[in-house]
């Protein structure tokens, strides 16, 4: 299902990962495949260890990026299945079907001298399109996720506070919920939770339920 995502890592104060997904945003999608990743204890450490690694796309990447692009015949930012296939196959890590396998995919580059990714923390900045954002932040040692189609306020607070814009009808992605990594739910506690959000956000409503409560309705799709 085309539900777009944002999964973002924080280490030592730092924006290590911002990976735009096109598909499966939802929590039983994208936050399921986070949620399982991060109960690896393995994982997480190998993870830790590689952060070191990763960098975001320079001005040079993004050229030679473009240049492969335009020798594969894509010069209109539309790709062909062929196309599609040769684009992920030389930049894997770019891909938009990636979502949150990006864990997963820097894994298996820990023997590459530098991992570079594409960074689209910008992607939370308006909700209408960003329907979910997952952010683990080893600062804090928590896995929070965030929900879109957000028309409240946000302040300083705010993780994302720092994109807001005052004219934009939809504001940045807003906190829902957030889990220590020491003590992380299992895979129905963690669905159970936005289960448990969406009916309250029906009770609060006399009406038929909004735009913003049918959107939580995808947490069981």
């Amino acid at each position: 299902m085309g539900t777009r995502s944002l999964t973002v890592v924080q280490h030592n104060n730092q924006i290590k990962v911002a990976q735009y997904g096109q598909w499966d945003g939802y929590p039983k999608g994208q936050g399921i495949t986070l949620l399982s990743f991060l109960k690896d204890a393995s994982k997480v450490e190998a993870l830790k260890e590689l952060l070191s690694k990763v960098r975001f796309q320079t001005k040079e990447d993004i050229q030679e990026l473009t240049s492969f692009l335009k020798s594969i015949g894509c010069e209109n930012g539309w790709m062909n299945i062929e196309q599609g296939n040769l684009f992920r196959n030389k930049y894997p890590m770019h891909h938009r079907d990636v979502g949150g396998e990006i864990l997963d995919l820097i894994l298996l580059h820990k023997d590459s001298n530098e991992i570079i990714l594409t960074d689209t923390y910008y992607f939370a900045t308006d909700s209408l399109w960003c329907e979910w954002a997952y952010v683990v932040d080893f600062d804090k040692n928590t896995f929070e996720v965030y929900a879109g189609l957000n028309t409240a306020e946000i302040t300083k607070e705010d993780r994302f506070f720092d994109l807001y814009k005052e004219d934009c009808k939809y504001k940045p992605v807003k906190l829902i919920i957030s889990f220590s990594l020491d003590t992380l739910p299992t895979e129905k506690e963690f669905i159970d939770h936005f289960c448990y959000i969406f009916k309250l956000k029906q009770n609060e409503s006399k009406q038929k339920p909004s735009l913003g409560n049918v959107f939580y309705k995808n947490i069981a799709a």
